[in-house]
């Protein structure tokens, strides 16, 4: 266990005396049974159309606090506040000593952050100034009367710091010195008054890829010694939690790395995603607050509270292929590595449900709960256990997440797969590039696919096709749509540099058209593509010439498609997203000008993949992948997968009883289920004889054709022999 982390438990012993200065400190009984978390007070003396704030700091001095208006183009969001130490009252304001700029002539001045410099008593402000294009981030220091002070202004050396992006400021009383975060490149600074940097540590998002520094918060606390940030990974639309982490860090990789202590602060009970600045204040002994500002102005105060048994931290839960919730965790206990004395305890939407040994960091919870579930844990040292830590949500089922990753370039339009490789091809739009993942959606560094236009766009991989005349074959081809104009590149895998080019003829009604998402079936050698603008699907022959071009019955689904579109080989249907995050199915054929919904109709929700599921235009290229999908989420610029359906146990289809023999008691079993209401089948799928995707009268009936009928068709695979339902794809599962 670090110092740090010992220092932090013995600060919680000192709770047992506070009763004895409840009357001294001026806090009700309310204050003392608060839980860690718990929001205590919100100003809103800030609060109105005409302020933004970015940052606060606390007044070492008397306890009052700081406050930074973000925007320098308008002078009242320009200012510094003072607020009083229950944040309620405005005391006054400062002249930022940093010029207000003018957006309309390119004269830039962004307010990033605030600290209060304990040996001298000046307010420091970080800003971005200067010309567009030309900014650079300077701190200047004044005094609460609004002098400044010329002796302690910098500008901060970012010359080998390319692409930073830099939020908050607080003083480290130990070095001397202050930190700030860069946002772009999840990096915590440590600068010197010279303007240097003299520590810098990458944040646990870069630490693993499946998490991520979401927020703009950073406080450096006086009495841990330690640093805070506001996180949460890419599943939240903002900072989910603030995290504690010592100022030294540690290598990584050969890389110093962020060092989590395992104290966490969870922000479920702020009621807004878009937070900025943070600071930590001290309340009486070992009874440590935060305040953090929200996007509209207020200021939130929350309770910290120690635990005596720091929590395992670092929770993450995924979802394996075969509906599996595997959790992996990093431990805080007395002995080596972390392990805890006792055991640790799984809770599962609030229930403890398993415990196991106190050494273990990972658990496959195999009998999960259907649908959202949350799960936290707790450890026991000396016989008794502590409090839950911070919880993971996933969700058990279709569109639960299996994994995902950032994209290597920061975004993604669209996205296919080899099937030979199971390679992933990625584009972005905006870098214009093709990245290329692994199946584990980490990135192949040893290889590359050059971008055959500046605006890639839709992409798809093309296993033969016929073209031009005489027809000439073309097999293992990626084409890729360019989004400036109606032109697809066929780029041979082996030779990127070889191909063919062939436009699709959209109606001539349409302006510009911009191919969105993209997908080839092989059968008919068609590429279906989604137009952005008319928010439509159009079907191609292989020479471009238009089949046809359809969209949703409103009379069904009043929802516009989104980007993204994939053809399923399985059902010779197509996937596709919609603009309220739900991805469903369509037929490839039906009446002129329609794209039917199947009957019934087969959807899954993207709520798993974050909080901005539903946002337009938040969901981007899909792709089938066996029994999961691919999904590319270009606001966030982010790779999924996600689940369609769980491999199940092995069955034989139209064994009700699964008793490894199909005869007449199963299609009455069926029966009385379906209409007598006798007990369920174990496995739907077994009971669905003939594997339509629906349990109703047509498979009783079936069966018996098939048992008394001469000539009748066998019930579909897996039959006569046990096997893995190889149309898994539809409405129906099988347990073990």
């Amino acid at each position: 266990m670090s110092n740090t982390n010992r220092r932090q438990i013995n600060r919680a012993g000192l709770l047992a005396c506070l009763p004895v200065i409840v009357t001294l400190l001026g806090m009700s009984p309310a204050d003392l049974q608060a839980t860690n978390g718990d929001l205590l007070g919100l100003s809103e003396a800030l609060s109105s159309a005409n302020r933004e704030l970015i940052d606060l700091t606390e007044d070492s001095r008397d306890g009052t606090f700081w406050a930074l208006g973000a925007n320098g183009s308008s002078a009242e969001n320009h200012l510094v506040y003072h607020l009083s130490r229950d944040f309620t009252t405005m005391l006054g304001t400062v002249e930022n000593p940093h010029p207000s700029g003018s957006i309309a002539e390119s004269n830039m001045s962004l307010n990033r952050g605030i600290a209060f410099h304990d040996p001298t008593g000046k307010i420091f402000v970080l800003s971005l100034t200067g010309m567009r294009g030309q900014q650079g981030y300077s701190v200047k220091a004044v005094d609460e009367d609004g002098n400044v002070d010329p002796g302690f202004s910098f500008s901060i050396d970012l010359s080998a710091e390319d692409g930073a992006s830099l939020y908050s400021l607080s003083y480290d009383i130990v070095s001397g010195q202050f930190w700030t975060l860069d946002i772009n490149r999840d990096l915590a600074l440590r600068i010197g008054l010279d303007g240097n940097i003299s520590r810098s540590f990458l944040l646990p998002g870069k630490v693993s890829e499946e998490s991520m520094i979401r927020g703009q918060g950073l406080s450096f606390d006086s009495e841990s010694l330690s640093l805070y940030v506001s996180y949460g990974n890419i599943l939240d639309e903002g900072p989910s939690k603030i995290i504690q982490m010592t100022t030294e860090g540690l290598v990584v990789d050969g890389q110093l790395a962020a060092n989590r202590t395992g104290i966490e602060i969870p922000l479920g009970q702020v009621p807004e995603t878009d937070l900025r600045g943070i600071t930590s204040y001290l309340v009486g002994p070992g009874q440590n607050r935060f305040a953090v500002i929200g996007g509209s102005g207020r200021i939130y105060q929350l309770e910290q509270v120690i635990p005596e048994i720091i929590p395992p931290n670092e929770l993450s839960c995924r979802l394996s292929v075969t509906g599996q919730v595997i959790l992996s965790w990093t431990n805080n206990g007395s002995g080596p590595d972390g392990a805890y004395e006792g055991s640790i305890q799984l809770l599962r939407n609030g229930v403890a449900f398993d415990a196991i040994p106190g050494s273990r960091t990972s658990y496959v919870d195999s009998t999960p709960v259907n649908g959202p579930s949350s799960y936290s844990l707790r450890a026991a040292e000396d016989g008794s256990f502590g409090e839950a830590g911070c919880t993971c949500s996933t969700v058990v089922g279709p569109g639960g997440v299996i994994n995902w990753a950032t994209s290597p370039t920061g975004g993604c339009y669209d996205l296919t797969l080899v099937p030979e490789n199971e390679k992933i091809y990625l584009t972005d739009n905006s870098t214009g590039t093709i990245s290329i993942l692994e199946e584990d959606l980490s990135e192949v560094e040893d290889d590359s696919f050059p971008s055959p236009w500046a605006n890639p766009g839709g992409i798809a991989f093309i296993p033969a096709i016929q073209l031009g005349f005489p027809p000439q074959l073309y097999e293992d081809f990626i084409a890729i749509a360019n989004t400036s104009d109606n032109r697809l590149r066929l780029a041979s895998l082996a030779n990127p540099e070889s191909g063919t080019t062939i436009s699709l003829r959209f109606p001539a009604a349409i302006d510009n058209p911009v191919i969105g998402g993209l997908t080839y079936i092989p059968a008919t050698q068609n590429f279906v593509a989604t137009e952005k603008s008319t928010r439509e699907i159009y079907i191609f022959r292989n020479n471009g010439s238009l089949v046809r071009s359809c969209s949703p019955p409103s009379l069904f689904i009043d929802v516009d498609i989104a980007s993204g579109v994939t053809y399923d080989p399985i059902r010779d249907t197509f996937l596709t997203g919609f603009q309220d995050g739900v991805v469903r199915e369509l037929y490839t054929t039906g009446p002129p000008g329609t794209c039917p919904l199947t009957a019934p109709s087969f959807e899954i929700s993207m709520e798993a993949v974050g909080t901005a599921y539903a946002q337009a235009d938040h969901l981007g290229g899909i792709q089938i992948s066996e029994n999961t999908l691919l999904l590319c989420l270009p606001g966030n610029g982010t790779v999924f997968r996600t689940l369609l359906f769980p491999f199940g146990p092995d069955f034989t289809r139209g064994d009700f009883d699964r008793d490894s023999d199909v005869n007449v008691t199963d299609a009455v079993s069926i029966a009385h289920y379906l209409f007598l209401q006798g007990p369920a089948p174990v496995c739907m799928d077994s009971a669905d004889s003939n594997d339509d995707g629906l349990l109703d009268i047509s498979d009783p009936v079936y069966l018996l054709f098939y048992l008394f009928i001469g000539n009748s068709p066998p019930p579909p695979a897996p039959f006569p022999e046990a096997g893995i339902d190889p149309t898994f794809r539809d409405n129906l599962g099988c347990q073990e």
